[in-house]
C-alpha cells in the first residue's frame, strides 16, 4: 500500500493525500492519554525524554489502529497487509531521538513486532504538552511505594501467574496495566483487589488510559503495536522508581508462538513477547534512557499448565475465574467471559484441564465448551483441529523433524537469547513444545474415556472437537 504519513502534535506539513493527523492535546485532539492512580511525589521530576517516549508510544499505537491492513485480504496476506508508516513527530529533545542508535533500534524494533516499515522525523516541540495533562493523581497510598520490580499486568493467566510469583517471594511490585476497555478494566481492578487483601502494602497498580477520540476511527483490530505501548510505559514506571527492570510474564507456548495453521501465520501470530521483541526492547529502551535495561520473561520456559499450577501451589487458584485469555473481548458478557473457540480459549482451557485445575475455572465461562461444544464457523473449527493435530504430531516429533519443520521460528528464538548458545536454545524450545503437547494428548485421552458412550452412538456433532 502507499506510505501512510503520520503528522502528530500539530507539526506542521503542506499537502494531501494519505495523512493521518493525530494529536494529544489541543482543538484536533483524537488520542487520549492518562496515566491514573499515579502520586504526584512519584511524578514530581519526570524527564521530558521519557514524556516523549510515552507519546511516541501512544502515536505509534494508535496510527497502527487507524490504518487498515486491506480488510478481508489479510486473510491470504494480501498486498496490503504490510504497511509503510512514516512519522512526524514533535518531541522534547529531537537530537537525541534523531540518534542513529536510537533511530534504528526504533524502527527494527516495531518493524518485527508489526510486520510493517517504519520512518521516523523528529522536530522540536514548540509548544510541549507539560506532563500533569496526562495523570489522574490518586491518594496517599502509593506516596511513600517504593518497587523491587516493574510488571505488565493484563488480568490474564499468565500475568496473574506472574504478580502471585513476585508477591509470594516478598517483593512490592508495582503493576502496570493498559486499560484498554471497560470490560477488561473490571477484571484487571477485582484481580488487584483481591492480590491487595492477599499481599498488603506489597503492590501498587497504575492503570494507563490510551484510547482514541471522535473522529478517529478504528480501522484495524490486530493491534501489533500494543506490547510497545505497553512496554514503553512499563518502561517509565521503572525509571520513575529507578528501576532497571521491567517484566514480561507469558508462557512460552504463546511467547514463541509457533505457526498452527493457515489462521495463525506471520504477523497474524502474536510477537507481543517473542524473546527476539523482548531483546529488541532491550536494545531500543537502554539506547533511548542511556542506561542498561533489562526486559525478561521469567516464564518463557513454561507452559500455561506449568504457570496454572504454580498459582494453585501458591494458595491463589480462586482468582484465576477472574482472569481473561480470550481475544474476542467484542463478544464479551458477564455470563460469558471466553468464547471457547479462539486460539487463546483454546490454549487456555486445555492447560486447565491438564493441571487438573477446572475447579477454579467455571465451565459456563465458556461460550463453547472445549471437547463436546458444537464450532458453527468454519474457522473456528479449523483452528480447533489445526491446534489439536499439530499438537498431537509434536508429541512425537523427533529433532530432526522438529527443526526441520521450524527452523526459521527457532533461529528467531535464539536471537532473542544472545548470551545461550543454540544448542541451548534449541533444546529448551523442543523440551517445551512436547511437554505442552504430552499435556494436551491426556487431556484428549481423558476427555475421549469421559464422552466414549457419545462417541459410539455417534450422538456428538462432528462441528465438535
Amino acid at each position: 500500500m502507499p506510505e501512510r504519513l503520520v503528522v502528530c502534535g500539530g507539526a506542521r506539513h503542506a499537502g494531501g493525500g494519505s495523512i493521518l493527523r493525530l494529536a494529544l492535546s489541543g482543538r484536533s485532539q483524537n488520542v487520549s492519554l492518562k496515566l491514573e492512580d499515579i502520586s504526584k511525589k512519584l511524578v514530581r521530576n519526570i524527564p521530558g525524554l521519557l514524556v516523549d517516549l510515552i507519546e511516541i508510544a501512544s502515536y505509534v499505537f494508535c496510527a497502527d489502529q487507524a490504518t487498515s491492513r486491506g480488510g478481508e485480504v489479510q486473510q491470504a496476506m494480501g498486498a496490503d497487509w504490510r504497511r509503510d508508516f512514516h512519522f512526524i513527530i514533535p518531541v522534547r529533545n529531537p537530537g537525541h531521538w534523531n540518534r542513529r542508535n536510537v533511530l534504528e533500534a526504533l524502527c527494527s524494533t516495531l518493524s518485527f513486532l508489526s510486520d510493517d516499515n517504519y520512518t521516523f522525523q523528529f522536530e522540536k516541540a514548540t509548544n510541549p504538552v507539560p506532563i500533569q495533562n496526562y495523570l489522574e493523581f490518586g491518594g496517599d497510598s502509593g506516596t511513600g511505594f517504593k518497587a523491587d520490580e516493574v510488571v505488565l499486568f493484563s488480568g490474564g493467566l499468565d500475568s496473574l501467574g506472574g504478580a502471585v510469583k513476585e508477591l509470594s517471594n516478598g517483593s512490592r511490585v508495582a503493576l502496570v496495566s493498559h486499560r484498554s476497555s471497560s470490560k477488561i478494566f473490571d477484571h484487571q481492578k477485582q484481580l488487584v483487589a483481591e492480590l491487595r487483601r492477599r499481599f498488603p502494602n506489597q503492590l501498587l497498580h497504575v492503570p494507563v488510559l490510551v484510547t482514541r477520540q471522535e473522529p478517529l476511527r478504528v480501522q484495524e483490530h490486530t493491534q501489533r503495536t500494543r506490547s510497545f505501548l505497553y512496554a514503553a510505559l512499563a518502561c517509565v514506571i521503572a525509571r520513575l522508581f529507578e528501576n532497571s527492570r521491567i517484566r514480561f510474564f507469558e508462557n512460552g507456548v504463546v511467547s514463541i508462538n509457533l505457526p498452527i495453521s493457515e489462521q495463525v501465520v506471520g504477523a497474524r501470530a502474536t510477537r507481543t513477547t517473542h524473546p527476539l521483541v523482548l531483546e529488541l526492547f532491550r536494545q531500543f529502551f537502554s539506547a533511548t534512557v542511556g542506561k542498561s535495561i533489562e526486559v525478561d520473561n521469567p516464564f518463557i520456559w513454561k507452559t500455561r499448565a506449568d504457570v496454572i499450577q504454580s498459582i494453585v501451589n501458591r494458595g491463589c487458584g480462586e482468582l484465576v475465574k477472574y482472569t481473561v485469555s480470550c481475544t474476542r473481548t467484542y463478544e464479551m458478557t458477564k455470563l460469558y467471559t471466553h468464547c471457547g473457540c479462539c486460539s487463546q480459549c483454546l490454549d487456555r482451557r486445555f492447560a486447565v484441564l491438564a493441571a487438573n485445575a477446572a475447579g477454579h475455572d467455571p465451565v459456563e465461562m465458556y461460550r463453547v465448551e472445549l471437547l463436546a461444544g458444537a464450532r458453527d464457523r468454519p474457522n473456528d473449527q479449523t483452528m480447533a483441529e489445526s491446534y489439536v493435530r499439530t499438537a498431537l504430531e509434536l508429541r512425537e516429533m523427533s529433532e530432526l523433524e522438529f527443526f526441520g519443520r521450524f527452523s526459521g521460528e527457532t533461529a528467531r528464538v535464539r536471537d532473542g537469547f544472545p548470551s545461550l548458545t543454540a544448542d541451548e536454545v534449541g533444546r529448551q524450545v523442543l523440551d517445551l513444545h512436547q511437554r505442552h503437547a504430552r499435556a494436551i494428548g491426556e487431556v484428549l485421552k481423558a476427555g475421549v474415556e469421559r464422552h466414549s458412550a457419545e462417541l459410539i452412538n455417534r450422538s456428538i456433532s462432528p462441528s465438535r472437537c
